[in-house]
């Protein structure tokens, strides 16, 4: 009977949106369902002995919702909630966070470990418990990052076996990054001086900067390497056609090429109209980002 009576809850939280003409949205709000309305929840969790910020927004209706982990970049002034509120209206539930030692967290920050906090943030969520509460189907969780988090997502989704979807928006491959940072190419420079500026990340500066990405292995950081652990998901890419710090033809379409080669991937990808943050298309971005998770993520 339990089981009976969660399948019609799925379908009525499902079939709502549907119920409602030409729903859209980036601009419409979805009818609110009065016993399960759409919610801000506040979170923190456990990593590697530090604790995390983080919330959650919570979709319309009983659930349980596709859930997706939003991933900020470097240092994450951008955080792309506009992305997030138009997902949850769509049905998905969204959780952003910070990772250790950023805005908050404890402990250090990594430039190359938030994929272990997204781990972490992913198996939170699986939690019996925290899925009841935060009325998460754990069966439809996927990962969307961008610019260093576009990395963090595609790393994850390399070591995640349990995600349907894996999307980065303007990625960074870490694998130049760490190249070009320890070969002293003139054009990272500005990456590497610029962590000098960042007092929201705790114990991080140019210095340590350097120091991490002279421990890292290209072959382990090398984003056109992971498509092995991506076999069986839907990934989305997508990058600005004028952006200058992941451009395309350096960060992007090489990744693109070594996963169109495994038929194993779900892969789209797309070059729009924008800057890194794509500052004058966040309209098409997010109807792209939604028509991937409609399409393949719920």
């Amino acid at each position: 009977m339990r089981t009976l009576l969660l399948g019609i809850a799925f379908i009525l939280s499902t079939s709502s949106l549907a119920a409602q003409p030409n729903f859209d949205p980036i601009s419409m709000e979805p009818e609110r369902n009065v016993a399960f309305p759409p919610a801000i929840a506040e979170l923190t969790f456990e990593s590697h002995g530090h604790r995390l910020t983080g919330l959650i927004y919570i979709a319309n209706g009983p659930g349980p919702h596709p859930t997706v982990v939003l991933l900020h970049g470097f240092p994450g002034n951008e955080k792309n909630l506009d992305i997030a509120q138009a997902a949850r209206r769509a049905g998905f539930n969204v959780m952003f966070f910070h990772y250790r030692g950023a805005w908050g967290s404890e402990g250090d920050y990594q430039v190359l470990k938030g994929y272990e906090d997204a781990l972490v943030a992913l198996d939170f969520l699986r939690e019996p418990d925290n899925a009841a509460k935060y009325r998460v189907d754990t069966e439809k969780m996927s990962v969307l990052g961008h610019s260093l988090g576009g990395y963090t997502s595609l790393a994850t989704g390399h070591r995640d076996e349990g995600l349907v979807c894996v999307g980065a928006m303007s990625p960074v491959n870490m694998g130049v990054w760490a190249s070009g940072v320890n070969a002293n190419d003139p054009s990272l420079q500005r990456v590497v001086s610029y962590a000098d500026t960042l007092f929201m990340l705790q114990s991080f500066s140019a210095d340590a900067m350097r120091e991490q990405m002279k421990t890292a292995a290209i072959d382990e950081v090398d984003t056109t390497l992971f498509g092995p652990g991506l076999r069986g998901k839907s990934v989305f890419m997508v990058v600005g056609e004028q952006d200058n710090v992941t451009p395309a033809d350096v960060m992007f379409k090489p990744v693109v090429a070594a996963y169109s080669q495994d038929k194993k991937i779900k892969l789209q990808h797309h070059i729009i109209s924008g800057d890194h943050s794509f500052s004058w298309s966040r309209l098409q971005l997010t109807r792209l980002v939604l028509a991937w998770l409609e399409e393949d993520c719920r």
